[in-house]
């Protein structure tokens, strides 16, 4: 794996933790924060391209577009 490939890895592995925390941390002030930040800044740093980053911001819109449809179906129960 050469130094690029493991960047990419590496800012991969570092996105989809920080996500992980995201999901834990849903309904906290700012739980996306770090997840967004880790994906700017390998967008940034070119370890990620332009695709992965829409990906990833995609995903974070789609977790929180759940968990807010969660919540309104809780209430409407």
């Amino acid at each position: 794996m050469n130094t690029e490939e493991r960047a990419h890895q590496t800012a991969v592995n570092w996105i989809e933790g920080e996500i992980d925390n995201m999901i834990r941390d849903l309904g906290k002030p700012n739980a996306s924060s770090a997840a967004t930040s880790a994906i700017t800044l390998a967008f940034l740093l070119h370890a990620i391209n332009e695709d992965e980053h829409r990906h990833y911001r995609a995903r974070i819109d789609q977790i929180y577009a759940t968990y807010n449809a969660s919540l309104k179906q809780g209430v409407a129960a």
